[in-house]
């Protein structure tokens, strides 16, 4: 069986033909089915395109021709993000008859390095809530206990990953909805860079120039296979061919690290704050200088440009559905582009000017730090039917992660010490715009001090 296996260790198995693809797909989609009743984490399971692409691994595999560590692997992709021949319904009614004609990029890059997708996992209606649940496909919820949330938007990718249904998975992170979800589910997941991993192909934008690719895995080593496939320029990707050489912070020195667990007034509660602690101790015992330090960013005057962009973004989506918009989009996202509807040219040129300032002023207060660590959520998870946890605001729980999309910055997101409860608590890590790298070295510290790979939720051991 290859329950619990991560996807390095599946790759070689598959190497050395103790295993075949085929043999993998069945034994994932029996985890997939066993957990579906519970999870809810899939919105299309694609078993006769999976089954072509296992049994044309499995013929490489045989001829000792596979394409590389990923050949054979199955992998999910969240609901937002186009693979041709696939529904890509974004969890809203408006799209709930789209199939897109072609491949995003990162998919390409999947299929080219011989991945399995298995199918696609469930979204909150456009991405934007912090829990998953969406008309399209009911409420997703959490591997460490259901009656909890995985978060969102990537709900259905962090559940699969978390239950051992997949070892890899992609989803999308516009505010953080790539690594939260992962904090609340025990996982590792990223937000590279802006451009790190190229993008072709999708939904409009709602906000700008602020969601990235978001791959998430177990393992850091598994985490290294997915973003060594998904990560590198692209012609038709502008923003993938800018990137400065990335500094070697395992170079002769040792890494300079600043660390908060609050900004201004709001801050993470308790557990949470001991968790990021305890991280940043193991960091000065993997030999790194941690010191306090202040958030590099102005938090209300980010949430004030996020609300004109957002609701400008979400009004010019729903004018492609003139007759329908207000009777489909769920009421979180209608007041959004209602909200648009009033807003002036003027004031969204204002806000995008304001945008450029505060970028500008997140480098300038960044200081001579190779990276931040800062907790992922202010509290871990919560009831899958509330919006947000008990006494934390939906901002709040978001603002840890919020500000790393606009700044076009690289983080990622490991577990933590868990709540005394058991509930995973998430630890982010982020680095200046290019030094991916930096972020998984010193993931990789935390998790050579600290492995989690033997955590997993009860409902995993029996699957």
């Amino acid at each position: 069986m290859t329950r619990h296996l991560d996807a390095t260790a599946l790759s070689v198995r598959l190497e050395q033909r103790d295993l075949t693809p085929v043999q993998l797909l069945d034994q994932t989609l029996s985890r997939l089915e066993a957990s579906e009743p519970v999870l809810n984490a899939f919105v299309h399971v694609d078993r006769d395109g999976a089954l072509v692409a296992a049994q044309a691994a499995t013929v490489r595999q045989a001829a000792g021709k596979r394409l590389g560590p990923l050949d054979g692997i199955p992998v999910s992709v969240k609901d937002n993000i186009f693979v041709a021949g696939l529904p890509a319904r974004w969890g809203s009614r408006l799209y709930r008859d789209h199939v897109p004609d072609r491949d995003d990029i990162c998919v390409e890059r999947l299929r080219a390095a011989g991945a399995v997708i298995i199918g696609k996992t469930t979204t909150p209606e456009f991405a934007l809530m912090g829990r998953t649940e969406s008309p399209i496909s009911g409420t997703t919820r959490n591997p460490w206990n259901p009656s909890l949330t995985p978060g969102g938007s990537s709900g259905g990718a962090v559940a699969s990953v978390a239950a051992g249904v997949t070892t890899l998975a992609i989803g999308t992170d516009m505010g953080g909805s790539s690594r939260g979800p992962a904090a609340l589910t025990g996982i590792v997941g990223m937000r590279p860079s802006l451009g790190r991993i190229p993008r072709r192909f999708g939904f409009p934008p709602i906000r700008i120039d602020f969601q990235a690719i978001g791959p998430f895995a177990r393992t850091l080593r598994d985490m290294r296979l997915l973003y060594d496939v998904l990560a590198g320029p692209d012609p038709r990707d502008p923003y993938s061919q800018r990137f400065p050489a990335e500094p070697d912070v395992t170079s002769g020195r040792r890494p300079r690290i600043g660390w908060f667990t609050a900004i201004g007034s709001e801050g993470a509660t308790p557990d949470v704050v001991a968790s990021v602690t305890a991280a940043a101790a193991d960091l000065t015992t993997a030999q790194c200088d941690v010191v306090p330090v202040a958030a590099p960013f102005d938090l209300a005057a980010l949430r004030s440009i996020s609300d004109i962009l957002g609701s400008a973004g979400m009004i010019r989506l729903a004018m492609r559905f003139p007759d329908r918009w207000r009777a489909e989009m769920s009421d979180n996202a209608r007041a959004m582009a209602e909200r648009g509807l009033t807003q002036t040219a003027a004031t969204y040129v204002d806000a995008l000017d304001r945008l450029a300032v505060w970028r500008a002023d997140v480098t300038q207060n960044w200081g001579d730090y190779d990276a931040l660590i800062l907790p992922t959520t202010a509290a871990p998870a919560w009831r899958a039917e509330d919006d947000s946890p008990p006494g934390v605001s939906t901002a709040t729980q978001g603002m840890f992660t919020g500000w790393v999309n606009p700044a076009g910055l690289s983080a990622i997101t490991v577990p933590g010490r868990p709540h005394p409860d058991g509930r995973p608590i998430g630890v982010q890590i982020v680095a200046p715009f290019g030094h991916d790298a930096v972020v998984l070295d010193i993931a990789q510290r935390l998790e050579t001090i600290s492995p989690w790979a033997d955590r997993w939720p009860d409902m995993a051991r029996d699957l």
